[in-house]
């Protein structure tokens, strides 16, 4: 174990199966360990990958079920029961799985102790200063660097490099339909440009004023010509509502709780921009291949921001 001593890259042999713990993540973070699920399977593309976790919210499975870098899910949510039996009862899932290599994205004493002992042939984790890990996980300026590039550490101590640093998402042929449809109805298919608008995030502290939002549309329409689309889900309503009864510019709200987040992402990819507030949309836009205007506060854009 890496208690003891430390391997190198390139032990590893015949890695088949990989499970990689996660946790609970929101639709931001899930973006953000995408690109290490890329990474795994450029380095091991015959092995199954399996993401140990467990997706709380119904609007993240979309992107879960779209990523063709995992291919099973496991769930586990090490909250929901701390109890002796339930943890030894992972730790002997852990093991049934005959996993050949254990990836740790988290830095939680408990997990990581319960993932190394897991029966994995080979274990990696920047946890508790990789004292568990097989392999180590240099990690310089974590608190500066963004999130994404700091998970991609546990690739690059198994030997990855020349690593790209993107977000990605795949949409589907339906979607694309879906969007093409939404601009014809809207009369939003001509060549006027259109702008994207994401105003509202989990935390309040994360967004611009309505009264902001709303002089913003009313520029670029006077000014550029644009045609804006807010948006939003039923929960952002208060939000969406209000930049809409300011703005003197139309804006064309999204069909809310027509479809799903791969729906929206789709008809982001075809605006000429997307200004919008450090928020899941935020970096949905981004994954999709939207060029994105992020507003930020008081999140640090250097470990949250665009890619």
């Amino acid at each position: 174990m890496g208690l003891i001593r430390k391997k190198r890259s390139e032990d590893i042999k015949d890695v088949r199966k990989i499970g990689v713990y996660i946790g609970v993540p929101g639709l931001g973070d899930l973006l953000f360990i995408i690109p290490l699920f890329r990474e795994l399977k450029r380095l091991y593309p015959e092995a199954k990958t399996v993401f140990i976790g467990k997706l709380l919210r119904d609007y993240v499975r979309p992107v879960f079920d779209a990523c063709p870098y995992i291919d099973e899910l496991m769930e586990f949510h090490l909250y929901e029961s701390l109890d002796a039996g339930s943890l030894l009862g992972f730790m002997k899932r852990l093991r049934a799985e005959r996993f050949d290599l254990i990836v740790d994205t988290q830095r939680k004493l408990l997990p990581t102790m319960l993932l190394a002992f897991g029966g994995g042939r080979y274990f990696v984790s920047y946890s508790t200063k990789s004292m568990f890990s097989d392999f180590p996980v240099p990690v310089q300026d974590r608190d500066k660097r963004h999130t994404a590039d700091v998970s991609l550490d546990l690739a690059r101590a198994l030997g990855a490099e020349d690593i790209e640093l993107n977000l990605e998402l795949t949409t589907t042929q339906e979607s694309r339909k879906k969007a093409r449809d939404f601009l014809s109805r809207k009369n939003l298919s001509g060549k006027k440009p259109i702008v994207g608008i994401i105003p509202s995030a989990g935390h309040p502290s994360r967004c611009w004023t309505g009264s902001n939002f709303a002089q913003l549309c009313d520029r670029l329409v006077d000014e550029r010509g644009c045609g804006i689309i807010c948006f939003g889900t039923e929960y952002d309503k208060p939000v969406t509502d209000e930049i809409i009864a300011l703005a003197k510019a139309p804006i064309v709200m999204e069909e809310q709780g027509s479809g799903s987040i791969l729906d929206s992402a789709t008809l982001m990819s075809l605006c000429r921009v997307i200004v919008g507030v450090d928020s899941g949309p935020l970096h949905v836009a981004d994954a999709a291949g939207a060029p994105c205007v992020g507003i930020y506060g008081p999140t640090l854009p250097d470990r949250f921001g665009l890619l």
